[in-house]
Formats: structure tokens, C-alpha cells, sequence
């Protein structure tokens, strides 16, 4: 009898040191449960990062798709516009050669416009030197030119008419340089061959405070001007020059041997 007892306690004692069987049993399906759902939360979220990355490629491709569309817009653009400017260049050239037609054609015209100013100014002669006086007439004007030419050159011109260029400034703005300046006189003569006898007459005596020149048209001054350099070295190699309207003239002085009698 005390042995069994004792062997009780002894067992009672290992069973009280022991898991029971049911307890390792709920331990194996606690872990088991908790591999099951760590299975399912792993299986969403591959789920959903399939689901992102399909819906991201879907929207890369769409984008792709878009870009194709428009670089093969933009290349058929191109196409025709390289075509519109195929077809615009035999346009482009004729309308060149149209403009410097046109440009040709006025150049002609302004050299005629030129020259029939000139021909309708070959009588004139422009005037300085001649004192100015306030409220002088035209008629007064006449009689100073007739006067100085005489007294200068020793010819007698008639005149069809005669006035002064370059009107005076008019408000207080005017100029002192302005007032005392002598403004110059355009007179025309009755006829060219005396308009060329005065200037010839002039260009030999020089005389002082008397200055004698043609009357031309602004364009055919102005290339006078560009040729005045050109003008003055002719003369200085010894060389006659000389303008007839816009041409400079350069010609060898010619020796004419004395011949004593």
C-alpha cells in the first residue's frame, strides 16, 4: 500500500511538470493559424502589387501609345510641309525675279525722273555771294544777279526769272547763324547756250566772292558728291576732269606746242 502511494505522488508530480497533450495541441494550431494568415496577408499584397504594377505598365503603355501617335503626327506634319515648301520654292524664285524686276524697273524710272529734272533745269544757274536784304523782291533780286555778273564776268545776261532757295526758319527758334547766313539764287537764262557761257566765263576767272554753278537735281548731286575724291586726284596727276550731269570725265591734258610767228 505505500508504494502506491508513493508511486501516485511520483506521478502526480511528473504530470504536474508536463505539458498535457491538449495543450501542445492548441500551441500547433495557434502556430498554425498564425502561418495560414501570414499566407493570406503575403498572398493580398502580391495580389495588390500585381494589381499596381499591371495598372502602372497599363498607363506607361498608354503613354507610349500617345507618343507614337503624336511623333507620327508630327512626321507627317513634316512631310507636308516639306512638300509645301518644295511646291513654294520655284514660287519663292519666280516672285525674286519678279521683285528685282520691279526693283530694275524703278531704277529706271528714277534715272529718267532724274534726267527730265535735269533737262528742265539746263537753263538755271545757281548764284552765292550776293548780299541779302530784308523784304527784297524778285524783280531786286534779278537786278543784283544782272549787276554782279557784269561787274564780275563783264557779260550781259538776260534773265527769265530769279529768286532765293532755302527758306528762312521761321518762331524763336531761328538760328543767329541762320539770320546773318546769304542764301543762294537760282535764275534761269533765256537760253542754254547762254546758261553755258556764264558758267564757262566763271570757271575761267574765278572770280572773288562770286560763286557760279549748275543747277541740278538732288540725285545727280549726290553722285557727284560720291565722286569728288576721284575728281580732285585726276587733277592732282595733272589730268583734266571734269562732270557732265552725274559722269566724271578723266582725260590726258593735251600739249598744245607754242608756235612762234
Amino acid at each position: 500500500m505505500p508504494n502506491k502511494k508513493g508511486n501516485a505522488k511520483k506521478g502526480k508530480k511528473q504530470g504536474e511538470g508536463e505539458k498535457s497533450e491538449l495543450e501542445i495541441m492548441e500551441e500547433d494550431e495557434s502556430e498554425f493559424v498564425s502561418m495560414a494568415t501570414l499566407k493570406t496577408m503575403l498572398s493580398i499584397q502580391q495580389s495588390t502589387m500585381r494589381s499596381l504594377f499591371e495598372s502602372f505598365l497599363s498607363s506607361v503603355n498608354s503613354r507610349v501609345d500617345n507618343l507614337v501617335k503624336t511623333v507620327e503626327s508630327i512626321k507627317s506634319s513634316l512631310e507636308f510641309t516639306q512638300k509645301d515648301i518644295a511646291d513654294f520654292d520655284p514660287r519663292l524664285a519666280e516672285a525674286e525675279k519678279e521683285l528685282e524686276s520691279l526693283q530694275s524697273s524703278l531704277e529706271d524710272q528714277g534715272s529718267k525722273m532724274e534726267y527730265f529734272e535735269n533737262q528742265s533745269r539746263r537753263n538755271n544757274i545757281r548764284v552765292s555771294g550776293i548780299p541779302e536784304e530784308p523784304g527784297e523782291t524778285w524783280e531786286k533780286v534779278e537786278e543784283k544777279v544782272k549787276a554782279a555778273v557784269k561787274e564780275k564776268l563783264d557779260l550781259d545776261i538776260d534773265i527769265e526769272r530769279a529768286h532765293r532757295v532755302e527758306k528762312r526758319k521761321g518762331g524763336n527758334g531761328r538760328r543767329r547763324d541762320d539770320q546773318d547766313k546769304t542764301r543762294t539764287i537760282v535764275c534761269r537764262l533765256k537760253s542754254w547756250k547762254e546758261r553755258e557761257a556764264v558758267l564757262r566765263k566763271a570757271r575761267k576767272d574765278k572770280p572773288q566772292g562770286l560763286f557760279i554753278s549748275e543747277d541740278l537735281a538732288r540725285a545727280t548731286l549726290e553722285k557727284r558728291a560720291a565722286q569728288v575724291d576721284k575728281l580732285k586726284a585726276a587733277k592732282q596727276a595733272g589730268k583734266t576732269a571734269y562732270f557732265i550731269l552725274d559722269r566724271l570725265i578723266i582725260r590726258d591734258k593735251i600739249n598744245v606746242p607754242n608756235v612762234s610767228v
